[in-house]
């Protein structure tokens, strides 16, 4: 009852008109050439053949013929409209190539226009502007459901979809989270931040479902957001996406649901985007393939081979409420009282606040130990669980561009707050030897563990933590210029267990023009000093433990990329540079480098349209300075080449083609299921063996249907069974999916 009254409290202080930005607990280089999502104020998206171009948040001035900017289908590429900040229903189109991107300041309106639907993220780091993006309607890609490899040309994950991922490409790694649990499968999550938002004139729903495999080997992933207007500047809807995955071998089934209930307001002065989200993830874990050394030989079924655990089970729930709002004032007219009423008279000045509400709980059981330790409470039956509370607040004050002006920039300061409380239980079975009841002295993490007992009593080890971070925030930008853009921000932490955190990141962007349109080169970087995360220094369960005190870590990182959007061409490098780099050793516990690491990525992205052959190139070579500690794959490709004509014009339209995907051999990571982290391992090495998928996809009106064959290097005999992505994790073997994608907007 606390808890609601507190909420109710929290809610109503924010509707009294203080104000706030967006914070999300990620690496300034969320973003990499190895990932497709939105992550950042410097834009990746697919546009057409689903090229992953660099975009930037760039208002164009010059106002040429309007382009209809409805939902896209295909063969109909389209350039939405800008409407720029402070100018009341200015909508005008882009002169240059830059598709399906919209920035409106945050406390602007946004019109719709008769039958257009607008689709819209509020960008991170960047809480006064929305990017507009496109709605999926195109062919691009449509057949890869899967969410890793959707989203990654390059990742890697347990064999089954559902399960634990993590990137291949170093850049695309987020610096553990406050939650670190959740990172490995945050992608099966609806994150408040990542929330897409709507604007449209009528109804829209969007369902995909896929299915694979056999009755008892099934895999199913639905997908379904619907969206309305209340009225103009009130928009509603939800979005649930379920997967439910059984998986070819023993104990690996994965069932994971995410729910959101999200609305937005847009006024000329004030402006709101909230949502709720209801994450249940829940995966059975195997432990792997129990013997390796006959998997090569052994020609059996999936579900005949033994595995190390028939028992676990990961349970990770998730829980969030988020609202961002802001309030622009109005100008004063001291010395213009005869300026015209119809005028929007806003001043630059805004204030915006952000809050948010987070809770977290993983749950882990089993029965079997197999990382060749001792558990602590001298039993094997274990039951662990950890809990993360945070509530977040930002109040910040933002000084806007003025947009008609020729040289213009921003900049706005603010004050943060995290309130963070961690609880860990330790629960073993109480048959046979067990423990007195324990309280675990000073914080309660780390190896002082209770003397055996033979009191048959139920033992709860338990540990509770809470801080209290504050920080200091500011930015200084432009996104207006034609010809450069800039972007530089920062965060201080002077309280809690951040105290002493500092993270600056900015970015810098030239573009120049040609008849064809606009090309862009990009350059950023990073710098960043901060105390591993919490978990990283004190955690306790049953089979790991460790209690550290690790010294601050230090990372740069830097980027540069060059795009032509009219070529379908990007390239760039991203180089990093890290001190005191804490990673998960060969035993599975946190252990930090005392040498200096440097890693190193460089891409090449094109796509190639001849005659009516499509090609798509994604070319990765990295390097690690030591890959004893960072093991990376010297290569990593993806290449899908393809058929596309209309079979009935502009009714019918069919994609015949195959994906492949490709890395050299390296030590890659192996799995922990009791803390859900991966780790090093040098016992062999993965990779050099091909991938391929052949799809067959159709479009029929709104109506997108696809059918392939995965895994079918599975049926090729001299390959051998090299299908690992994971260490003792194989893929599963050929299946056949098909799916269809559905949307009503009438």
């Amino acid at each position: 009852m606390k808890c609601l009254s507190f909420l109710c409290w929290m809610f109503l202080i924010t509707y009294s008109g203080i104000i706030s930005g967006q914070e999300k607990n990620s690496s300034s280089f969320n973003q990499s050439p190895a990932t497709v999502d939105i992550k950042d104020s410097t834009l990746h998206v697919m546009t057409g053949d689903s090229l992953q171009i660099s975009l930037d948040s760039i208002p164009v001035t010059t106002k040429p013929a309007p382009q209809d900017t409805s939902v896209a289908l295909p063969g109909k590429p389209q350039l939405p409209p800008i409407e720029i900040p402070g100018e009341k229903d200015s909508i005008v189109s882009v002169s240059d190539s830059v598709p399906k991107i919209t920035i409106i300041g945050l406390a602007d309106p946004l019109d719709t226009l008769p039958n257009k639907i607008y689709a819209y993220h509020v960008l991170d780091k960047n809480s006064f502007a929305r990017l507009q993006v496109g709605i999926d309607t195109t062919l691009a890609r449509f057949e890869i459901n899967n969410p890793v490899m959707r989203n990654y040309y390059a990742g890697a994950y347990l064999g089954n979809a559902g399960l634990s991922y993590y990137p291949i490409g170093f850049d695309a790694r987020q610096r553990p989270s406050d939650f670190l649990f959740a990172d490995n499968i945050s992608i099966y999550m609806h994150i408040p931040e990542e929330t897409k938002y709507y604007q449209t004139q009528m109804p829209y729903t969007l369902i995909d479902y896929s299915s694979a495999g056999s009755k008892a080997q099934n895999e199913s992933i639905l997908s379904l957001v619907h969206t309305q207007n209340v009225n103009k500047r009130w928009n509603v809807g939800l979005s649930y996406d379920i997967l439910s995955s059984v998986g070819q071998y023993l104990n690996q089934n994965a069932s994971d649901n995410a729910f959101t209930l999200f609305s937005a307001y847009r006024g000329s002065q004030y402006s709101m985007y909230t949502n709720f989200n209801w994450n249940n993830v829940r995966m059975k874990e195997n432990g792997g393939i129990a013997d390796l050394s006959n998997f090569d030989t052994t020609k059996v079924s999936p579900a005949d081979y033994t595995v190390r655990s028939s028992a676990g089970k990961t349970i990770l729930i998730n829980r969030s409420f988020y609202l961002m709002h802001s309030y622009s004032f109005k100008k004063l007219n001291l010395w213009n009282r005869n300026a015209s009423k119809d005028s929007i008279n806003v001043s630059r000045f805004t204030l915006v606040q952000t809050f948010k509400y987070e809770w977290n709980k993983r749950e882990f059981s089993d029965t079997a130990t197999y990382l060749n330790k001792t558990p602590y409470f001298g039993t094997t039956n274990t039951s662990d669980s950890i809990h993360f509370r945070r509530i977040f607040n930002h109040f910040e004050l933002m000084f806007k561009e003025q947009s008609r002006n020729k040289f213009t920039a921003g900049f706005s300061v603010g004050i943060l707050n995290e309130f963070d409380r961690w609880n860990n239980n330790i629960i073993p079975d109480s048959v046979g030897i067990s423990y007195s009841p324990y309280t675990p002295s000073g914080s309660g993490w780390g190896m002082d563990l209770p003397p055996i007992s033979r009191i048959d009593t139920i033992i709860t080890y338990r540990a509770t933590e809470k801080q209290i971070n504050t920080a200091l925030t500011g930015r200084f930008f432009n996104h207006t210029g034609r010809y450069l853009n800039w972007d530089f921000n920062g965060r201080f932490y002077f309280t809690g267990y951040k105290l002493g955190n500092l993270n600056i990141n900015g970015t810098v962007q030239i573009h120049y023009f040609t008849r064809k349109g606009r090309n862009s080169l990009l350059l950023g970087g990073s710098i960043e000093n901060a105390k591993p995360s919490y978990f990283l220094n004190h955690y306790a369960s049953n089979l790991l433990s460790w209690d550290n005190d690790f010294n601050a870590s230090q990372e740069i990182r830097l980027r540069g990329e060059f795009i032509v959007p009219h070529r379908q061409f990007k390239a760039g490098v991203y180089l990093s540079q890290l001190n005191n780099y804490v990673y998960i050793n060969s035993s599975a516990v946190p252990e930090q480098a005392s040498e200096l690491l440097m890693t190193g990525t460089a891409f090449v992205e094109k796509d190639i349209k001849w005659w009516k052959l499509g090609f798509r190139f994604r070319l990765y070579g990295q390097y690690s300075s030591n890959n004893n500690i960072i093991p990376l794959p010297a290569f990593a490709g993806y290449q899908s080449t393809y058929f596309e004509a209309w079979l009935v014009p502009k009714v019918l339209r069919m994609q015949l083609g195959w994906d492949f995907n490709y890395n050299t051999k390296y030590y890659a990571y192996s799995y922990a299921p009791s803390s859900g982290m991966f780790y090093l391992q040098e016992d062999q090495k993965i990779g050099g063996y091909p991938f391929f998928d052949v799809f067959l996809n159709f479009q029929i009106k709104r109506a997108r249907i696809f059918v392939k064959t995965e895994g079918l290097n599975t049926l090729l005999t001299p390959l051998g069974k090299e299908y690992f992505m994971v260490y003792r994790y194989p893929l599963n073997e050929m299946r056949v999916k098909f799916g269809v994608s559905w949307a009503f907007y009438d």
